[in-house]
């Protein structure tokens, strides 16, 4: 009778520690997104397009989700003869564009 009341909390226990590997594993081997795909989607917005850049290691932009690692990028293009220059936020695992600013 004592080993039959340690067999179903062995077994939650062994459930918990399962289910809390698969995911640690998951999100380990979350794949990023393309940055040079990010910058080719922001590119396709503007016409124009002079220059460009995007920074290849994704970091928490402070005025975004504190859990969200985002690309930041820049854009130049050339409007009624002058240059203005834009920059811009993606998500680094969906590559959704967050933030477009007018520099």
């Amino acid at each position: 009778m004592t080993k039959a009341k340690y067999i179903i909390p062995t077994i939650i226990t062994l459930l918990v520690v399962i289910i809390s590997t698969v995911s640690i594993i998951q999100l380990i081997n979350r794949k990023r997104y393309n940055p040079v795909k990010v910058l080719n989607e922001v590119k396709s917005y503007f016409m124009n397009v002079t220059g460009s850049y995007i920074v290849y290691e994704p970091f928490v932009h402070p005025e975004t989700d504190k859990y969200r690692l985002v690309y930041q990028g820049g854009i130049t293009t050339i409007k009624h003869g002058n240059p203005i220059h834009y920059d811009f936020y993606a998500d680094a695992y969906t590559g959704e564009v967050i933030n477009i600013v007018e520099c």
